[in-house]
C-alpha cells in the first residue's frame, strides 16, 4: 500500500481546521527525483516535523485565522516568506517564532505593510538561535538593573555587565575572549547597539537593546513569554 504523502499526513491532523489545511496545501514539499531513498526518506522526516512545529504553533493560542485571509494576497505572500524561512531552520523554538511572527500580521495595525513585515522576518531570519538567547538574557538584566535617576544607559549596564558576560560564559559557553566581537556583530541587526563615544573610563564592549528587540520580541515572544524564560 502507497504511504501517504507529508502533505496528506499533516492536512489529516489540522481536519477540522479548514484554513491551516488550505495553508499546509500550498507548501512545496518536493525534493528532485535524483536523490537516493533513503536520503529522500530522512529530508522528508525533516521537513515533516519541522513543518509540523510551525503549523502547531500556528493552531495555538487565542488569534483566529479566519478563511478570508487565504484570499489576501498581501497575507499570502507574508505566509509564503514565513514558512520557507521557518522550514529552513533546524531550531523547533525559532520555528515556532516565525509562526508567532505570522500570527502577529492579522492583529489591528501590526505593521504598515508588508514590508515592514518583511524587515521583521529579516531580522529573526538572520539572527541565530544563541544570537537570540544573547538578546533575551541582557534583556533580562536590563529589566532587573532600571536606570537610577541620573543614570546613563552606559553607567546602567556596568552595574551589571560583569554578571552579564559571566552567565553568557557558563550557559552558552561563549569564550570571554570572545564576548565581545559576538555583540558588537549584533549590531547589524538593529537590535543591539554598542556604545561608543567619549564617556568618562569607558573603555568599550557594552552597548544596550534597541526599540527594534523590543519590538521584535512583542512579535514573536509566545503568550506566556516563554522564550524569554527558556533564554535565561
Amino acid at each position: 500500500m502507497e504511504q501517504p504523502s507529508t502533505v496528506e499526513k499533516l492536512a489529516r491532523q489540522y481536519e477540522r481546521q479548514p484554513v491551516l489545511r488550505g495553508l499546509i496545501q500550498l507548501i512545496p514539499f518536493g525534493v528532485g527525483s535524483a536523490i537516493d531513498a533513503l536520503l529522500l526518506t530522512q529530508l522528508q522526516n525533516i521537513r515533516e516535523e519541522r513543518t509540523r512545529a510551525f503549523f502547531d504553533e500556528l493552531s495555538s493560542g487565542k488569534i483566529e485565522l479566519k478563511p478570508e485571509l487565504l484570499k489576501s494576497e498581501d497575507f499570502l505572500h507574508c505566509y509564503f516568506s514565513t514558512v520557507s524561512a521557518a522550514l529552513n531552520s533546524r531550531r523547533r523554538e525559532k520555528i515556532r517564532m516565525f509562526a508567532r511572527l505570522l500570527k502577529s500580521v492579522i492583529l489591528p495595525d501590526s505593521f504598515s505593510g508588508t514590508d515592514e513585515y518583511e524587515e521583521y522576518l529579516g531580522i529573526l531570519d538572520e539572527l541565530s538561535y544563541r544570537e537570540l538567547l544573547i538578546l533575551f538574557t541582557l534583556d533580562k538584566y536590563e529589566s532587573k538593573f532600571p536606570k537610577n535617576v541620573g543614570e546613563n544607559d552606559l553607567q546602567r549596564a556596568v552595574r551589571f555587565w560583569g554578571q552579564f558576560t559571566d552567565e553568557l560564559e557558563k550557559t552558552l559557553g561563549l569564550p570571554k575572549n570572545e564576548i565581545d566581537a559576538i555583540l558588537t556583530r549584533l549590531n547589524r541587526t538593529g537590535c543591539y547597539e554598542t556604545f561608543i563615544g567619549g564617556y568618562y573610563n569607558y573603555t568599550g564592549g557594552k552597548g544596550k537593546l534597541t526599540p527594534t528587540f523590543f519590538r521584535l520580541k512583542k512579535l514573536i515572544e509566545s503568550e506566556g513569554g516563554e522564550f524569554a524564560q527558556q533564554a535565561v
